[in-house]
């Protein structure tokens, strides 16, 4: 209890000073991944004899601080959970601190304070676990109207490279991320990686911002849930209206 309060003290005040790092996308956060992940979820569940939420809807998107020597607290800032999750995230504090196996990010090659996400849905465990189960394999996708192609056209329409010049058979690239909230609507553009062209960049983040169209959301168990797409977008001299 002690060292998960320095962690969480830690952390505190690591949040006030700075943003933290997310976990890198190419490292395991988690010994085994994501099914060993769930797998000891559902092992302690049982160990504690813990209980299953009376709200078969109830899902956590849990960020997990994971620190240098591999210890891992959930973290989820200064802001209020919803009501409705509330067993949710009681349920995941309770299990994660008896959880063995989180392998803190290498960041520049040095052991890095980092968070990773998982999504826990306390209905598929109990009863209902089945081995393998990764709630990321029951996520549908959102889908825009007339596809994901016809969303790039949109973005594509209210883009303007004629001012630009890319020498030869130049090409740049940048990956846009946003969130599609549970209405559909998209929130928080980013991008991801930037092109190296300011101007381009801040077209193609005015661009998305402007679509207004909503796309139909994203669920994992029948449960609609806000959904992170990212999505890479290229700008190549053929482009180009000389």
């Amino acid at each position: 209890m002690v060292k998960n309060l320095s962690i969480l003290l830690f952390i505190n005040s690591l949040v006030s000073a700075q943003t933290l790092k997310s976990f890198p996308p190419d490292q395991h956060s988690y010994l085994g991944g994501r099914e060993a992940f769930y797998r000891d979820f559902q092992k302690i569940i049982l160990e504690k004899k813990l209980s299953p939420c009376e709200n078969k809807k109830e899902y956590f998107h849990a960020p997990i601080i994971i620190d240098k020597d591999d210890t891992a607290i959930v973290y989820d800032g200064n802001n209020a959970r919803a009501p409705e999750s509330q067993c949710a995230v009681a349920l995941t504090r309770e299990v994660i601190k008896s959880m063995p196996g989180f392998v803190a990010a290498k960041i520049d090659g040095k052991p890095t304070v980092a968070v990773a996400q998982y999504l826990i849905y306390p209905d598929a465990f109990f009863e209902n676990y089945k081995d393998g189960y990764s709630p990321y394999n029951q996520i549908v996708q959102p889908e825009f109207p007339g596809g994901i192609d016809a969303f790039r056209e949109l973005v594509n329409h209210r883009t303007d490279v004629s001012n630009f010049y890319l020498k030869g058979k130049g090409k740049v690239t940048v990956v846009v991320q946003f969130k599609i909230n549970k209405e559909g609507s998209i929130e928080n553009v980013t991008l991801k990686n930037s092109s190296g062209l300011k101007e381009y960049d801040d077209m193609i983040i005015s661009a998305v911002k402007s679509i207004k169209k909503k796309w139909t959301p994203a669920t994992v168990h029948g449960i609609i849930i806000d959904y992170n797409f990212t999505m890479p977008l290229s700008l190549s001299s053929k482009d180009i209206i000389r």
